[in-house]
């Protein structure tokens, strides 16, 4: 294993890291801070529904969000969207005791859904964007770095909204997340792209595994493509229900408190920060696929320790390694799917890996809602966890996969 901190040394690679580590942490404390609104001063009953709207634009343009990424320009929408969204919490924030607070349920979901739509096109665009930097050997750094933005925001996000929200209100939370887009879009703003990069002309794809384009087929004619977006749908059904089961594990298996669902919600989110982190700075020997069906057989073991255990340390442990391993997929596929396609497609396939991302929260949802009195929690976590293994078996024997 060699290990390079060329990737924070770039000028690129930092100002995009940089944006989005203030960006993703002020996005996440304000959608936690939104939720604690709704439940305190409407409904409890009202947060399904406002998950659902923010959900509901990542589906609709599951088949239209590439393509328009790709007409507007990816760095052009990262830029776009960001100065959009801060604007738009910015003005929301200002006037809010003026004008939205006597009706602050609309245009709280009102506010979601524009914010989302927006949002999904930002996403497509953030995970295309590494492939058009001028380094690109430091494409799988640079995933990986953005990768752990995500997850950095996820744990740290959450806390530093339960700190300020007391202090500042909703309305100071608004304008502060709306600074934080206009930040991130100034420091994107700074951002390089390789001259001949495919926004501006057709050019040959950078890297050597990379497949070009099929005259008059889809990039979906390719069965690697399919079968590994299959796979990780699959992937994303499997483990969701593990996020949405950990207040029952914590209730039933292990009779703790909320600082204890805390502990392993850290505990996981810390796994996959640290995982992201170390792919940025790390060079693996392994292959690229290979590292993916390590970590994923890893993710599936330490699944099945954790829904068999009764020890809360080993619990945590067993948490933040599955985290790590987690980052370790992710990356390798989202590598995948930036380097396989042809240049012009990759806005296409990654709306493809969001809506995916966003879209198996409901589905899984559903299926454990429909088992979940009639299955024990630990029948139900073993199945869950060989089915991942099984997706990791089914990987292994996919030679071309192991190979790239």
């Amino acid at each position: 294993m060699k290990f390079s901190m060329a990737v924070f040394k770039d000028q690129n690679s930092s100002r995009l890291f940089v944006g989005q580590f203030i960006s993703q942490i002020c996005d996440k404390m304000m959608t936690l801070g939104l939720v604690w609104v709704i439940s305190q001063e409407q409904s409890i009953q009202m947060i399904p529904w406002f998950l659902a709207i923010g959900a509901l634009p990542h589906l609709l343009l599951a088949s239209s969000g590439g393509k328009l990424v790709q007409k507007i320009g990816v760095l052009r929408t990262l830029i776009h969207t960001d100065v959009l969204r801060g604007i738009i919490f910015l003005l929301v924030g200002l006037l809010w005791l003026a004008y939205f607070e006597h009706h602050s349920l609309t245009t709280l979901f009102i506010l979601t859904f524009v914010s989302n739509l927006l949002g999904a096109l930002f996403n497509i665009a953030v995970f295309t964007l590494p492939g058009l930097m001028p380094k690109k050997e430091l494409v799988p750094q640079l995933t990986a770095m953005v990768d752990s933005c995500f997850s950095l925001g996820t744990v740290v996000g959450p806390a530093i909204s339960a700190l300020l929200y007391p202090w500042l209100g909703l309305s100071g939370l608004l304008v502060l997340n709306g600074l934080s887009y206009l930040l991130a879009a100034g420091l994107e703003g700074g951002i390089r792209l390789d001259p001949a990069d495919p926004e501006t002309v057709e050019s040959e794809p950078a890297n050597a595994d990379m497949a070009p384009a099929i005259p008059g087929r889809s990039m979906f004619a390719d069965p690697l493509i399919r079968f590994m977006l299959s796979a990780f749908f699959l992937m994303n059904l499997a483990l969701t229900p593990l996020m949405a089961l950990l207040p029952l594990f914590v209730q039933t298996r292990f009779a703790g408190n909320l600082a204890m669902l805390a502990a392993f919600e850290v505990s996981i989110g810390m796994g996959m920060v640290a995982g992201s982190l170390l792919l940025s700075v790390a060079e693996f020997p392994l292959k690229r696929g290979k590292r993916a069906i390590v970590g994923l057989s890893a993710v599936s073991l330490l699944y099945l320790f954790f829904g068999l255990n009764h020890n809360p340390v080993l619990a945590c442990l067993a948490l933040a390694g599955l985290g790590l391993a987690l980052a370790v997929v992710n990356v390798s596929l989202l590598t995948l799917f930036q380097s396989r396609p042809a240049p012009a497609d990759v806005p296409v396939v990654m709306s493809w890996v969001n809506t995916i991302s966003i879209g198996a929260l409901p589905i899984s949802m559903l299926m454990v809602g429909s088992l979940i009195e009639k299955i024990d929690l630990t029948k139900m976590t073993i199945c869950l966890a060989l089915g991942l293994l099984t997706i990791s078996l089914a990987t292994a024997f996919y030679r071309e996969f192991r190979e790239i």
